[in-house]
């Protein structure tokens, strides 16, 4: 069967459950992510999927077709309803393995084997109408065509439409009452209700007459009633019942593991675009990305989609920045004070990267990405701080293992490193990792405190995250592209500790 992710993959959902986390999701808050649209579809089934990074063009090339055919009304439809059907068909499997009545058991297969194929054949219909433009859609509308128009799904499918529909000629008239049921065959068609509710329809509260306001006979078992009416069908219909037992008893079981799969997987790509619908209907961008194979980026508009998914919450503005780098340009250097966005706007980066790789919709307005073979990310945190080696060594550690993955296709993301080190030596530390990591051609995007990196090249893109200029150094969360000085980072910590002139001159003057 057809994946939706890679058309050489053969990995089972079972292989998938087990792949690892990918070492930057935790960074870029991915798994946040996955977690709200999980818990949101109440699919936890789905989450999977997420670790399914793809790092080569073709492949990103592949999924993307696949998501542009989805945003086409007609074919979302048709996949969303060819979904239900399929869905129809598991709950009749899951229903005759439930009951124990072998009659029950018969006709919950003849239903599920009815739907499971009727919704193939819808499916085909509608891409006969529609032609996806996807060569995943386009392979799945092949298969399943080859599916059933082969002899023995035709016999199958004759088999259990005959069946249902002498079934569906079974009548018998109940008549109900306080003390007893009548049962009788010969079954009338006459409403004997009808010429009362005319007579008393101005005194009724409503248009729509409802026999039952609850399922008569709830459980799946049979109630003794059911089964006392279902022998006696039995009874008058005994070749229709024996067709129907041998029919059931002997089927195959025709829901194949590898259709579940191909549900997740397309139930996987609906959810996402219909949270991210969700997320553009509050008022930030989301785009698809053009995927390119140059180095060339941009990123207009774009946000941490948790962090806005977090303020949509309690109705806070979401900040929107612009990333540009030019083919030639090498690294992004993001320099500024502290609590001013620069973190922010890393994950933001590496979300559209992932969200790009996996063919999806970006968080941005407008978004132009190179492909990347992986992402790789490395965020400070406490960690290893109060071990014996230090967060230093553990720092260098982790950078060192890192540097064993990454090629001239690789995205890295370091995040405020070495802030335990004293700053010339962190300095000198950042200046040789950045040219080992450009020696080897990986577009690099640092967040950092040492804002004199920004001036080694002219092939850096330097961008400064912005305070208001009017002595509070409030933070504006814009961070823009221009030349790194650090007078902001300097005048912020002057001022949180209060070292500024005003201050320093009024201590002398109290002594």
């Amino acid at each position: 069967m057809v994946s939706l992710f890679d058309p050489e993959q053969t990995l089972s959902y079972a292989e998938i459950s087990e792949l690892a986390e990918p070492g930057f999701f935790r960074d870029l808050n991915l798994d946040q992510y996955a977690d709200r649209i999980a818990e949101f579809y109440e699919e936890p089934e789905l989450k999977p999927y997420f670790k399914l990074f793809c790092g080569t063009y073709e492949g990103v090339k592949y999924r993307q077709e696949i998501v542009k055919d989805l945003l086409t009304p007609s074919v979302r439809d048709a996949i969303t309803s060819f979904i239900g059907r399929i869905g129809e068909a598991v709950i009749c499997r899951q229903s005759a393995d439930s009951v124990t009545s072998t009659i029950q058991k018969c006709k919950w297969y003849v239903d599920c084997v009815t739907s499971y194929y009727q919704a193939m054949e819808d499916l085909c219909v509608e891409f006969n109408t529609t032609p996806p433009q996807s060569r995943a859609f386009y392979a799945l509308h092949q298969e399943l065509f080859h599916c059933l128009n082969s002899s023995s799904v035709k016999r199958l499918r004759e088999s259990a439409i005959a069946l249902n529909r002498e079934f569906a000629k079974l009548r018998f008239h109940l008549t109900l009452n306080k003390e007893k049921a009548t049962f009788d065959l010969a079954y009338s068609f006459e409403d004997y209700c009808a010429p009362i509710r005319a007579a008393l329809a101005k005194t009724m509260q409503y248009e729509d007459y409802v026999p039952f306001r609850e399922p008569p006979f709830p459980s799946m078992d049979l109630s003794p009633l059911e089964t006392f009416i279902l022998k006696q069908l039995e009874r008058e219909n005994r070749q229709l019942f024996l067709q129907l037992e041998a029919f059931g008893t002997k089927g195959p079981d025709v829901i194949s593991q590898e259709i579940l799969d191909l549900i997740r997987e397309l139930r996987f790509y609906i959810a996402n675009l219909d949270y991210m619908d969700r997320v553009k209907s509050w008022g930030v961008p989301i785009t698809m990305p053009l995927v390119v194979k140059d180095k060339e980026l941009y990123m207009d508009d774009c946000y941490d989609i948790v962090l806005a998914l977090n303020y949509m919450k309690s109705n806070e503005e979401v900040v929107l920045n612009d990333i540009m780098k030019a083919n030639f340009e090498k690294a992004i250097i993001v320099t500024g004070p502290n609590q001013g966005g620069k973190t922010t706007l890393a994950r933001a980066f590496g979300q559209c990267f992932y969200f790009g790789m996996m063919g999806l919709p970006v968080p941005a307005g407008v978004c132009k990405l190179p492909y990347c073979t992986g992402i790789f990310t490395h965020f400070s945190n406490d960690e290893g701080s109060d071990s014996l080696e230090g967060r230093l060594y553990n720092e260098i550690v982790r950078v060192g293992d890192m540097l064993n993955g990454i090629d001239n296709r690789s995205v890295v993301i370091l995040n405020e490193l070495f802030t335990s080190a004293p700053t010339a030596d962190a300095l000198q530390m950042s200046r040789d990792l950045l040219k080992r990591l450009l020696s080897r051609g990986a577009i690099c995007f640092y967040v950092t405190h040492t804002f004199e990196i920004a001036f080694d090249s002219d092939d850096y893109v330097s961008l400064v995250a912005t305070v208001v200029e009017d002595g509070s150094y409030r933070r504006t969360f814009r961070i823009v592209r221009k030349q790194a000085d650090g007078v902001a980072y300097a005048n912020s910590i002057v001022s949180k500790y209060k070292l500024d002139f005003s201050h320093i001159n009024y201590r002398l003057r109290k002594r």
